[in-house]
């Protein structure tokens, strides 16, 4: 019984076989329950028992070797059958990226890096807070109390408290002003900052309004600083953002709990139709207060700005919820 013949034959034949069909009915004469390697087995009775020791672990060996062999046929054929053979595989890592292949940033990612910018040219720095906040920081601390509309179930969205944490409610902040007590309670003023982030309010969406937005508020706090400052430095940054010479700007009234005057900021590209981007004010001297700053001595200005609103004036987007979605055909516009 030559088994290295048949070793040699078999594997060729296993070579020459090019689909699935044949490698199963190639399996099934060879390694099958009633197979050929099942007989070699069974022939071994008629050897002696030296010879039939060696020759039975030959038998093993063609066994494992046309299973290895079975097994490696199967993995190339599946892989041709996808497209690609071994040599193809093969990806350089150091590879320059094609232009084609390179997407670009995202139009809120964009416009936040502009202010920034824009704040930055004016003087202010920027800061950032959590987006879980407390009431303290959310609310009180910014003269809103708690009998105002603002902290009803119907507007925020609280959170249930963990057992280590008992000592103050929490909650998604409505706003990016908590940033502002964070800063004046850890600096010391003067100091001129913006705080840009994502703020959440439980509102039905719809195409101006959403559950989540991009916001950015202002603060500067000084000896001296008053009413003609934060309208020079609004006017100032609008036309920069917009770069729009019909651009109007509209100041009215308005009422903020944590600021005293307050104002309303409209724009107006045609000179009729009006639409409010931003609410602005001098700092209350209740939230100085609360910041430990003597409002006798020291004063601020203080503006938020909605800056998905912002996008979709100067790019002319009807719905606020494309800004965040994944809508490829929206997002490459941009």
């Amino acid at each position: 019984m030559d088994i290295r013949k048949l070793e040699k034959q078999t594997l060729e034949q296993i070579e020459k076989t090019s689909d699935e069909n044949g490698l199963r009915i190639f399996e099934k004469q060879w390694l099958g329950p009633k197979g050929k390697i099942r007989e070699l087995f069974r022939e071994l009775k008629n050897f002696e028992p030296e010879e039939r020791k060696k020759i039975g672990g030959e038998i093993n060996l063609l066994k494992k070797e046309l299973t290895a062999a079975l097994e490696k046929k199967r993995t190339g054929a599946e892989k041709e059958k996808q497209g690609f053979v071994l040599e193809k595989e093969w990806l350089d890592a150091t590879r320059p990226v094609k232009p084609a292949e390179i997407g670009h940033i995202h139009l809120l990612t964009s416009a936040l890096k502009d202010i920034a910018l824009i704040f930055k040219n004016l003087g202010f720095d920027s800061v950032s807070g959590p987006d879980i906040e407390t009431e303290w920081n959310n609310f009180d601390a910014l003269n809103i109390p708690a009998y105002h509309p603002a902290r009803e179930t119907a507007d925020t969205f609280w959170l249930n408290q963990m057992s280590n944490v008992k000592s103050q409610k929490l909650l998604l902040r409505t706003h990016t002003s908590p940033s502002q007590i964070r800063h004046l309670l850890s600096h010391k003023p003067p100091c001129r900052i913006v705080s840009p982030g994502k703020v959440y309010r439980f509102e039905a969406i719809d195409a101006s309004h959403n559950i989540e937005f991009w916001q950015l508020e202002g603060l500067a706090v000084d000896k001296n600083i008053n009413f003609a400052n934060l309208l020079d430095i609004l006017r100032t940054f609008l036309k920069e953002f917009f770069k729009e010479k019909n651009l109007k700007i509209r100041i009215r009234p308005s009422y903020y709990p944590f600021v005293e005057p307050g104002i309303d900021i409209d724009l107006s590209f045609d000179g009729k139709k009006w639409i409010e981007a931003a609410g602005a004010g001098m700092v209350h001297p209740n939230v100085l207060k609360n910041t430990k700053l003597n409002p006798e001595g020291w004063q601020g200005i203080a503006f938020g700005i909605g800056v998905d609103r912002l996008i979709m004036l100067k790019h002319k987007i009807p719905d606020i919820r494309l800004l965040h979605s994944a809508d490829l055909r929206f997002l490459k516009q941009f």
